[in-house]
């Protein structure tokens, strides 16, 4: 059973997890002479067990906590300097509170109030019995009081608990119990663990003071020093990178030997987190309850006949689980026949939004918003420089590498100055930017973007040609990084030179070498020294680009971030699934035969295996209908270059379209790709390949093309292979792809209940068995009977359509559109509802608009 949240060892629990998990960086600081950002500095502020305690004391004292809080704390401990506190930060999210002990905080608070008591914090940890009886068990005065506020919830039962505490703990009665009589009750909320299993793995994450190694059995510590063992056994090696490589993954997982490197020469039964201490007590990362195989389809129909709705308190996380085991249920009765061991592994791509609360879904929302507006002025912007003589190359506005190339360039610009004009601010929020506005923007971008590596301004009316390309500052083939943060734009001939060095790495080894540009231009690198500075200056206001710019390695904070994923229902449906692929003897909670696939990986595969192009296929017809019902080209042209039907959607009803989502059947082009994927596909994309020794599978999954290039310092002639597009499953691929796609037909799951079994409830002194309910003082007590004599069915839905019973009179009128823009929603004509919508949006007023509409008439 799971244990409530406010439950006080639950809140010591998860404040020693956030403390283990808690980093301090220095924004910016100088280490062995080189400039690095964001250095961890938690191990300088935190030496001791004794400074770990007196955090987690300040910490257990309040509700909540945030950057600002442990910045203060450690500039009381004259750890920072109080000019210097906006150089630090923390590694959780800047503006978000997270939770403490709000339990013990509302205690101490009341607890201030009640006389005859001196130490709060003493006076709540001391653990006494909890009766008179010498057999009764013992608990904490904190666990003591929070079992009557959470469980009594009659209010003269309540104030008598409370007076009866009071008494038993000598302290003053009344000024007790007026304190704590309004208590506001715990929220209904509960942990992912139960309350024997964090009693379990409290002493192992306990430090300090507070920890007491009597606590820890004598097998949980064999294991430990078993790991220690293995650790002092490879300490010794040289190479650091590669001595865990010969470690095998057995009985101990590699990661969780690496994991305890850092208690060399300290007490390894003490500040575990949960990862270790779970290894530790049960043998893997998990209660031994979850570990279980199933082995036919029945096995499945078993665990959801006894899965309680509701009991993992979150109804869309749970109709998803119950959902995926039903669909893998019916394909191995279906396809399998039921055969043990049919599945041999299963593909899983995670989601990653199903568990936001509600502030990060509507910042995702907002973000998601001004990326729209982002696309259309791109858009636009394209159309203008398209239409201006002034501009080299072929521009193509409805090309996705433009768009990308020209949102790179605009946020180069725009994060690159200190002050910015309030119209550009103001066109960047418009929704649909007038021509004039795009025309002023433009004028605005053609200040200039500086190549990063060279500092020389690339002009916006050249940014088209094959001079300049889009370039990954930690290369693809070390780190799996497609986002903006992650590309500048820079010089064609540069790009090929960096080939796959950081660029932090190139600029080191090459600053200030002079490449031809052709025409007789040339251009300069500049030196490690001026490079620094000027990423400093133009990307300040984006630190994880320039993190990247500044790291001469892929940094160690995006391999944390890629190897830990504890999104709750990622584990859940890895768990439930691994229960069908667990190979006999596993102990893991999510088995090796899961694999799992991220939306990036998805998404690469997609565009290099043509099914982007299957799909426009699949869905041009509807555009082709649409042209010939309007008369137009405005929904798609053939282009006899790639010879093929290029599908777009007119401006004015772009907003909010997504080719995907207009036909369900992709998703079952997702599933085809999540199946595809193979583990070295997973492995290649998501490894980091700093020692570049996966040569033999680039060559496996990738068409490699090979170039020579000249070594300006030796001139030899170097064969150097380059990695192009991934390799097709198979030959037909697409081809089959497409053909079982059109031969699929949608169908919607029907699950509107129109009768369901009632669940009545009626007040009386018996219970269901009929046995008289009696309180504590053996008085007969009402309470809620639940129904269980006869078949009782509830109808849900109506019995009939509602009838008219009287007579209605309905008045109408004709809007003046350009008086009644007020009104909008009241107008018949969808198409002119969502013109003037746009139009209002444009305006900001309504005054506006309708002084825009009298000398525009729509």
């Amino acid at each position: 059973k799971a244990i409530p949240k406010s439950h006080p060892l639950f809140q010591e629990f998860r404040l020693w997890q956030f403390l283990r998990n808690l980093k301090v960086y220095q924004k910016n600081a100088f280490v062995n002479g080189k400039q690095e950002i964001d250095h961890d500095v938690t191990s300088d502020f935190l030496k001791t067990e004794d400074d770990w305690v007196d955090l987690f004391d300040y910490l257990n004292a309040r509700k909540e906590v945030e950057s600002k809080n442990v910045i203060q704390f450690f500039i009381a401990r004259k750890a920072i300097l109080k000019t210097e506190k906006d150089n630090y930060r923390w590694n959780y999210v800047e503006d978000k509170k997270y939770p403490c002990n709000a339990t013990k905080s509302q205690f101490i608070a009341r607890l201030n109030k009640v006389n005859k008591i001196v130490d709060y914090d003493e006076f709540l940890r001391e653990v006494i019995p909890t009766g008179s009886s010498a057999k009764c068990p013992k608990l904490s005065r904190e666990i003591q009081l929070w079992h009557i506020i959470y469980s009594v919830k009659d209010k003269t039962q309540f104030e008598k608990a409370l007076g009866s505490f009071a008494i038993k703990n000598k302290i003053d009665k009344l000024s007790f119990i007026e304190n704590f009589k309004k208590f506001p009750p715990f929220k209904n909320e509960y942990g992912a663990y139960s309350e024997k299993a964090i009693k379990k793995l409290l002493p192992l994450m306990r430090r300090g003071k507070y920890w007491n190694e009597s606590d820890i059995s004598d097998e949980v510590k064999n294991r430990i020093f078993s790991i220690l063992e293995r650790v002092d056994s490879i300490s010794n090696k040289s190479d650091l990178k590669n001595k865990y490589e010969s470690v095998a993954d057995d009985d101990i997982p590699k990661q969780l030997v690496k994991s305890f490197e850092s208690f060399i020469g300290k007490n390894p039964l003490q500040g575990l987190n949960t990862y270790q201490a779970g290894y530790a007590v049960y043998n893997r990362h998990s209660e031994a309850k979850d570990i279980s195989k199933w082995n036919t389809p029945n096995d499945i129909n078993h665990f959801l006949k006894e899965f309680k709705q509701h009991s993992l308190r979150n109804p869309i996380v749970e109709q998803v689980v119950t959902e995926t085991l039903r669909v893998v249920r019916d394909i191995w009765e279906y396809f399998g026949g039921g055969e043990k061991d049919y599945f041999n592994e299963i593909h899983i791509e995670l989601g990653r939004e199903m568990k936001n609360p509600a502030n990060i879904r509507k910042s995702i929302s907002e973000k998601n918003t001004e990326n729209e507006n982002t696309n259309i002025r791109i858009k636009e912007l394209l159309k203008e420089l398209k239409n201006d003589s002034k501009t080299e190359g072929e521009v193509r506005p409805y090309s996705p590498s433009q768009q990308e190339i020209l949102k790179i360039y605009e946020e180069g610009v725009f994060q690159s100055l200190d002050k910015i004009d309030d119209e550009i601010i103001k066109i960047r929020k418009t929704t649909s930017p007038s021509n004039k506005e795009i025309e002023k923007y433009k004028l605005w971008l053609e200040q200039g973007y500086i190549s990063p590596y060279t500092g020389i301004i690339i002009p916006l009316g050249r940014l088209f040609t094959t001079d300049y390309q889009i370039e990954h500052i930690i290369p693809q083939s070390r780190y799996f990084d497609n986002s903006l943060s992650n590309k500048i734009i820079c010089e064609s001939v540069i790009n090929e030179e960096k080939s796959n060095a950081t660029a932090y790495e190139f600029l080191k080894n090459r600053g200030g070498e002079i490449f031809p540009l052709g025409q007789g231009k040339q251009a300069k690198l500049l030196q490690l020294q001026d490079y620094e500075a000027h990423c400093n200056k133009y990307f300040k206001k984006n630190r994880a680009k320039l993190k990247k710019l500044l790291s001469e390695e892929v940094p160690e904070g995006f391999i944390e971030r890629q190897l830990n994923d504890s999104r709750y229902i990622s584990k859940l449906i890895k768990g439930l699934l691994s229960n069908i692929v667990r190979e006999e003897g596993e102990q893991e909670a999510t088995s090796k035969n899961i694999v799992t696939v991220t939306g990036a990986i998805t998404s690469k595969l997609k565009q290099d295996w043509g099914l982007n192009d299957k799909w426009n296929e699949i869905v041009a017809p509807r555009f082709k209908r649409l042209n010939e019902i309007t008369q137009s080209n405005d929904f798609g042209f053939w282009d006899s270059k790639v010879n093929a039907f290029r599908t777009r959607v007119p401006d004015e009803l772009a907003r909010g379209f997504n080719k995907k989502r207009i036909d369900h059947r992709h998703h079952a082009l997702d599933a085809l790709i999540i199946a595809a994927v193979t583990k070295d596909h997973i492995n290649y994309i998501t490894s980091i390949n700093t020692q570049r020794k996966n040569h033999a599978l680039v060559s496996k999954l990738r068409k490699v093309k090979v170039i020579e290039k000249v070594d300006k310092k030796t001139g030899e002639i170097k064969k150097i292979q380059i990695a192009k597009a991934f390799h097709q499953p198979w030959s037909n691929f697409t081809t089959d792809a497409k053909v079982g796609l059109e031969r699929i037909v949608v169908s919607f799951k029907q699950n509107l209940r129109v009768i369901n079994k009632t669940n009545n409830k009626y007040w009386s002194y018996k219970d269901e068995n009929g046995k008289l309910r009696l309180d504590k003082e053996g008085h007969p007590k009402k309470g809620l009977t639940k129904q269980i004599k006869g078949d009782n069915w509830a109808i849900r839905k109506p019995l009939h359509a509602p009838l008219p019973y009287g007579e209605k009179e309905y008045s109408f009128s004709v809007l003046e559109i350009s008086k009644d823009v007020g009104r909008i929603s009241f107008i018949a004509d969808k198409n002119i509802r969502a013109k003037l919508n746009n139009i209002v949006v444009k305006y900001k007023t309504i005054g506006e608009a309708q002084k825009y509409l009298k000398k525009n008439p729509v």
